[in-house]
């Protein structure tokens, strides 16, 4: 039997799932009414009924195939519903899946289309696609482009031709995963019909060689689709326009010579003719390309290739970085080469509002938070230089650039780290007694010597990895120097720990430092609010009153909230300001009745972090240890459920020991 998408997804997640499903997770799986589901239980049961099986259903328990399926039944059922065979033609089950089929056909179609001939390709009913349409919009306006509704004819797209284009591309580029989006709409009939990829996919590579970089794969799939499209719509009469400066401009860079060799084939093989204006179309999709790092590092070469603009903003952010989060990545020449490339392509991409999308975000928020947290430093100074808002998809792709750097240093530490120097002040004997502290405490360090503190320019000719000093030294060292008292304590091993990069995010210590910040007083269980904006300014509001923070903590926070919002998912927000700028270091703790949506995530437990300048040392520790706290859902349940700070707290140290 051919079944369409819809009945083969849900007798697939019977099939898999040995526990009942219940009516309501089948309904939002695929999109559609319980009722529906009803109906569509009745039309798999007909074809069951042929070997011998049956769906049941148990009220208020869910649906389950009846008798309990052997290898064999599910061979039979994957036969019977021709369940590995691949459709010629997908249909969209999901309401996401069918809001951006819905906007392909409104954007492909010559004229109006109407609610009826979409219910009908989707297997749906008309309020259904009503409903759909809402999410259409929501895409739709992103790029500025309008959807028109007129009662008997239906709808249609109105807008700047190149935003139709980007919100299109765009559309198809919006899969799960960066593997699949490389070949989505290569085979899509509806956008591409007529349209032979292979041959436009040949002309492009072969200009592009002449290039003097190379493209990321990624970027070579998008400018095929964008090339595609561009066909598509030129066959329809639907052109690009730029101003004449603009177009002057862009008439001076490289990537026009290459666009207008593409252009000259692309014309010889579909015998078509393409204004002059898309060849500059064309040329901005190679301006705004992210390109591969292919090549050895030489300084002045570099700047020569990103371009001394792009050197310059690189070195500004990375000041920046440092100046608020004390973290040095001015002397990573490679980090500078990738970001400067990268801001190369993003910032024309960003000139011409190209939104990329980063099909890697979710995972670099959650796996590198502390470094998005810098890529946002980073979009400030891009954003203050040149008046260009920066979204959390190129938020993410910088992310990328320093992670790899911080990575990098982390690494360096804990293989470098061997020989330490000790410089002490008070005498041989203390001198001695520290040494042998150190030794005591490190036992993977070899003590190379002690010094006094004027014999210092001699440690830097004994090839040393550290120096450990009990005296401040104010000059600049190309051998790292930490601060520690005559006596080690444990605030002194704690930040050797911290240094070479051992373990320290489970660290006891560093737990407790982590739970210290949090109070009784800032303890807020079962509050009743919808709008995460009304949330974050009730629980700041306690704060500001309390004198942790002062009025600017509540803009910062709102702003950060702006870039990109706070939600990481497992019922967890963690709302924090863009720079630290609290009066006294502290976190909020605020549970909610019931989850609030917040982002693209429910949200049910809001941790508001606030942190002192005085604490930015500390910053990238505390964020990443709470952010790996939070990632335990058995905890975040129970967190949900504490009526009391203590209850709270009890649950957080347990937690803490079944983690060991």
């Amino acid at each position: 039997m051919q079944l369409n998408n819809r009945l083969k997804e849900i007798i697939k997640e019977l099939v898999s799932n040995d526990e009942p499903v219940t009516s309501d997770y089948l309904s939002k799986m695929v999109g559609v009414t319980p009722r529906t589901i009803r109906n569509d239980i009745r039309a798999l049961n007909l074809e069951l009924k042929k070997i011998g099986v049956k769906i049941e259903a148990i009220r208020g328990v869910g649906y389950f195939i009846s008798p309990k399926l052997d290898h064999k039944d599910k061979e039979l059922i994957e036969e019977l519903f021709q369940l590995n065979e691949q459709q010629g033609s997908h249909v969209p089950i999901s309401p996401e899946e069918r809001a951006i089929y819905i906007l392909k056909s409104i954007i492909m179609a010559d004229d109006y289309i109407t609610i009826e001939q979409l219910a009908n390709q989707l297997f749906v009913s008309k309020s259904t696609v009503d409903n759909d349409l809402k999410q259409v919009e929501e895409l739709l306006n992103k790029y500025e482009v309008t959807l028109v509704k007129k009662p008997n004819f239906g709808i249609k797209v109105i807008g700047d031709e190149m935003k139709i284009r980007f919100c299109l591309s765009n559309c198809l580029s919006n899969m799960k995963n960066e593997q699949s989006q490389q070949e989505i709409g290569f085979d899509n009939p509806t956008i591409l019909n007529g349209i032979d990829i292979d041959l436009i996919k040949s002309i492009t590579r072969k200009q592009i060689e002449y290039l003097p970089f190379k493209l990321a794969e990624l970027s070579f799939n998008n400018l095929i689709i964008h090339i595609a499209i561009a066909i598509q719509r030129i066959k329809k009469g639907k052109y690009i326009e730029f101003d004449s400066f603009e177009l002057s401009r862009i008439k001076e860079q490289q990537e026009y010579n290459i666009a207008q060799n593409i252009v000259q084939s692309l014309e010889e093989a579909f015998s078509i003719k393409i204004p002059k204006q898309e060849i500059a179309y064309i040329a901005i999709h190679l301006l705004g390309a992210k390109q591969f790092q292919d090549r050895k590092l030489f300084q002045d070469d570099f700047i020569k290739l990103i371009g001394e603009t792009n050197f310059q903003l690189v070195k500004d952010i990375l000041s920046e970085i440092n100046r608020v989060y004390r973290i040095n990545l001015n002397h990573d020449n490679e980090l500078i080469y990738g970001l400067g490339l990268h801001l190369r392509s993003a910032m024309n991409r960003m000139r011409y509002k190209m939104n990329l999308r980063n099909p890697m975000l979710n995972e670099i928020k959650n796996n590198f938070p502390f470094s998005f947290e810098l890529a946002i430093v980073a979009s400030e100074v891009i954003q203050r230089k040149y008046a260009i808002t920066i979204n959390e998809d190129e938020i993410g792709y910088i992310a990328i650039h320093l992670a790899a750097s911080i990575e990098q240093i982390k690494n360096v530490k804990r293989r470098k780290v061997k020989r330490v120097a000790v410089v002490c002040a008070s005498g041989m004997g203390t001198a001695k007694l520290l040494a042998a502290s150190i030794e005591s405490k490190f036992p993977g360090l070899e003590i190379v010597g002690t010094y006094p503190s004027f014999s210092i320019k001699e440690i830097e000719n004994d090839d040393v990895d550290l120096i450990l000093s009990t005296v401040p030294i104010k000059e600049e060292r190309t051998t790292p120097i930490l601060h520690i008292h005559s006596l080690l304590t444990d605030k002194d091993v704690e930040k050797v720990n911290e240094y070479i990069s051992r373990k320290h995010l489970n660290d006891e210590k560093s737990f407790k430092k982590l739970q210290n910040l949090f109070s009784e007083e800032l303890f807020f269980p079962e509050i009743d609010k919808k709008d995460p904006i009304d949330i974050i300014k009730s629980m700041t509001y306690i704060l500001n009153i309390k004198g942790y923070v002062d009025d600017s903590f509540l803009d910062s926070v709102l702003e950060r909230e702006e870039i990109s919002p706070t939600s990481i998912g497992n019922l967890v927000a963690i709302p924090h300001p863009v720079k630290p700028n609290a009066l006294s270091s502290c976190i909020a703790i605020g549970i909610m009745k019931k989850p609030v949506k917040w982002g693209k995530h429910h949200v049910q437990l809001v941790l508001l972090l606030a942190l002192n300048e005085k604490d930015k040392d500390k910053y990238s520790d505390l964020f990443n240890q709470l952010w790996l706290l939070v990632q335990d859902k058995k905890l975040v349940a129970d967190l949900c459920k504490s009526s009391d700070f203590a209850q709270f707290i009890k649950r957080l140290e347990k937690s803490k020991i079944t983690q060991k």
